[in-house]
């Protein structure tokens, strides 16, 4: 239980990676505010959570609304009466095209959600934390943002941008004992890789005819060194124990959960 009486903002709560990342700090003592644009995904986390016995509050945010992310701090303050840990876990990936094909739409989306949100919820909690002299800060980045940028260009590109966001906040937050780092997911099976295998099939003659899941175990074992495949808990693992005091030295890093596709 090394988060006990710890309170954990997840955001994109509603889905397959933040449910697993909650899960995890659940089960080491933390109470969870599942944030999420869809209220009812949110809603079926904590209703997980609860069913663990844990407690969990969820909460529809837009995390590209400044004004949002704002509301999201004082509920989960509220609610909890502090906020120990977020979680930057909400993400877009949207189409997978070329620089050429991209649009300035597309484009937007991606940095509103993948760079914006993790941007605004960060500043909106950082007062609270500073006051309190104590925060932990994970943003859920992308081996994408460290291999084959031509994989999605806006997505690679946001994705990175986090990374340098990580090191910016850890700087200027080390002050008042807020530990900010970064984790680089490798191939996780999400409703994500769902939407993203059939795009892949389009432009690739020898998955024509494969299904989403068939897809995704081909890209598993053609480029993962370990030849498995990453799950939400891999990753909500190692949240857990960023935001533990076990990990009270570390900040302003990126950590791979990849099985070794992006070494370094």
């Amino acid at each position: 239980m090394r988060l006990h009486d710890r309170v954990a903002i997840v955001t994109g709560g509603g889905g397959g990676m933040g449910g697993g990342i909650a899960m995890c700090l659940v089960r080491e003592g933390a109470r969870i505010v599942v944030s999420d644009v869809n209220l009812e995904g949110a809603r079926a986390c904590v209703r997980e959570i609860e069913g663990a016995g844990g407690r969990a509050l969820a909460v529809q945010s837009d995390v590209t609304s400044e004004a949002d992310c704002k509301s999201l701090v004082d509920a989960s303050i509220g609610e909890f009466g502090q906020i120990d840990i977020v979680v930057n876990n909400a993400g877009h990936f949207g189409e997978r095209v070329g620089v050429a094909n991209q649009t300035a739409a597309e484009w937007d989306d991606n940095w509103g959600v993948n760079v914006k949100g993790p941007f605004y919820l960060t500043r909106a909690v950082t007062t609270h934390m500073a006051e309190r002299k104590f925060g932990k800060i994970v943003n859920i980045s992308s081996v994408a943002a460290k291999r084959d940028p031509t994989f999605a260009p806006a997505y690679a590109a946001s994705k990175n941008a986090l990374l340098t966001l990580t090191r910016v906040f850890a700087k200027e937050l080390a002050p008042h004992n807020i530990n900010v780092n970064a984790i680089c997911p490798g191939f996780v099976w999400t409703t994500f890789w769902e939407r993203l295998a059939p795009m892949l099939a389009e432009t690739d003659a020898s998955l024509e005819g494969m299904g989403a899941r068939t897809i995704f175990d081909k890209f598993v074992t053609g480029n993962i060194p370990l030849g498995r495949e990453q799950s939400p808990e891999d990753v909500g693992n190692l949240v857990a124990f960023l935001c533990s005091e076990e990990a009270r030295q570390i900040t302003g890093q990126t950590i791979n959960v990849d099985g070794g596709v992006a070494m370094g």
